[in-house]
């Protein structure tokens, strides 16, 4: 070719960028290929299918082919395009009527005196970087990203439709393919890597990457998003994490009588089972079940008994320590048909209880029933404070005041009442009202029962004292009741 501008030259390059899009989509289409619909199709009579489907069953032979004729069509295009680079741009230069190709040679070999000064090799050597960026910007996008993007969209027409060539296009270099596979092989057997494996391992990151892709796309809803979240981060949770806390539970003590145990269930309890305690809360003797009781309450003779003296009427109790994963827990309760657990510390002391509803929680979020009543933490009040419970998580203090607490606040506590009571570095005494501004915000102590504190008031700083980081400030009230003032750091 004498010119850049051949047809010859032109169609060649053409050709060779039509060759290398049609095994960039045809790999891009067996990734992405829905197997499933192939499988139906294949069922029905369609050979396509049923081939298509063998390459996509056996990726690896199909993939290194693949890899191994786009990068020898690669290889070629570049061979081929740099002389008609060159050509190309020289050939501008003479049509310009600017550089003769005696010069032009001397030129680009560098012989010339004083070469770097001349303005006509500049002017070659642009253009020499003008069809080059030219070449590869055609390259890149009809040989590699448009025909990547078309086949992942629809792949299994792509397939149908390149697999011939493909296949025609893989036997002739077939033998070149063999020779580079061998040699690979030998080099990755010294290491200890079989190629011919498939890799079929997928990570817990590939999936949450596909599911938020999926999410970012539409294709699945947010709840859907979050439910698959909150299933892959149940197994790096443990019982200590959702149980209710020993403080926290409604439990029976074994002496009461069966018609008080029943009376109470009926009137003030909102659960079907109760832990039944002996001496304390560390010593649960079994578990009261409401169909259970009901049943012996039948019997006259049993009303007046105490729980404990009715045999048979207590269930036993399952116990479980603190550090149990909930995937496994989840499994093992179900196989052995348990809904609830008395969870224990390495005292042996009763830290809490968990039921199955704890962790389906944890997958699809809170199980209200018609006899609930959903807990309201936080309560806007009218002059633009909140009312909340000590007991309100942190995440929900977030969002309601638009604040961040530290990575370090939010790891080590979960509700207000922890990080209240962190910052004080006490218990509050019942007659206290402590206070502790954070981030902007005044969380005044409004009720200590417990050992806990059960509600607080949290409004805004107004003026020049807003978001100071002060600490160890005492004040006094008008009651002579003594009122610690802690100004917690604000984050950045």
């Amino acid at each position: 070719m004498d010119d850049g501008y051949s047809p010859v030259g032109i169609l060649v390059l053409i050709g060779l960028i039509f060759l290398e899009a049609v095994f960039y989509g045809f790999g891009s289409a067996i990734q992405n290929v829905n197997e499933g619909k192939l499988e139906e199709e294949m069922e029905n009579g369609n050979e396509k299918a049923a081939r298509l489907l063998r390459i996509v069953n056996r990726p690896t032979r199909f993939v290194n082919t693949i890899q191994i004729t786009t990068h020898l069509v690669g290889i070629i295009t570049g061979i081929f395009i740099l002389p008609v680079v060159v050509n190309a741009a020289a050939g501008k230069l003479k049509t310009m009527n600017l550089l003769n190709s005696a010069r032009t040679m001397e030129a680009v070999g560098g012989t010339a005196p004083a070469w770097y000064a001349d303005p006509l090799w500049w002017m070659w050597a642009g253009l020499m970087v003008l069809f080059t960026v030219a070449a590869v910007v055609l390259i890149v996008s009809f040989g590699i990203i448009i025909p990547k993007r078309l086949a992942a969209k629809e792949p299994e027409k792509w397939g149908y439709r390149m697999m011939p060539m493909v296949l025609f296009v893989a036997a002739l270099l077939l033998p070149l393919t063999k020779l580079i596979s061998a040699m690979a092989w030998l080099v990755l057997k010294a290491f200890g890597v079989d190629m011919t494996a498939d890799d079929e391992n997928v990570t817990e990151e590939d999936i949450m990457s596909m599911v938020n892709e999926g999410h970012e796309q539409g294709v699945l809803e947010a709840g859907e998003t979050e439910m698959i979240t909150n299933i892959f981060q149940l197994g790096d949770k443990e019982a200590w994490d959702i149980m209710t806390h020993r403080t926290n539970m409604v439990v029976l003590s074994a002496d009461t009588t069966l018609r008080e145990a029943v009376d109470f269930i009926l009137k003030e309890g909102t659960n079907t089972r109760y832990p039944v305690y002996g001496e304390d809360i560390d010593d649960i003797v079994g578990i009261l079940h409401l169909r259970d009781a009901m049943a012996y309450f039948e019997k006259p003779e049993n009303k007046d008994r105490q729980l404990i003296e009715i045999p048979g009427l207590l269930r036993e109790a399952s116990f479980i320590p603190e550090t149990r994963s909930i995937d496994t827990l989840f499994k093992e309760m179900q196989s052995n048909k348990i809904h609830m657990e008395i969870v224990v510390d390495e005292y042996g002391q009763t830290a809490g209880l968990l039921t199955m509803e704890d962790i389906l929680e944890e997958i699809v979020g809170n199980i209200m029933d018609e006899y609930d009543q959903e807990e309201e933490f936080i309560t806007p009040l009218e002059d633009g404070s909140f009312s909340m419970s000590g007991m309100t998580p942190l995440e929900d203090v977030t969002d309601a005041l638009s604040i961040r607490f530290s990575e370090e606040d939010s790891d080590t506590y979960d509700t207000l009442n922890g990080f209240l009571i962190s910052r004080l570095d006490r218990i509050p005494q019942e007659h206290e009202k402590p206070l502790v501004e954070f981030a902007g915000y005044r969380f005044q102590v409004t009720k200590v029962g417990n050992k806990m504190i059960e509600s607080v008031h949290v409004s805004r700083i107004c003026g020049p004292e807003s978001g100071k980081g002060e600490t160890g400030k005492e004040i006094k009230d008008s009651d002579d009741t003594d009122r610690t003032e802690h100004k917690g750091d604000v984050p950045g």
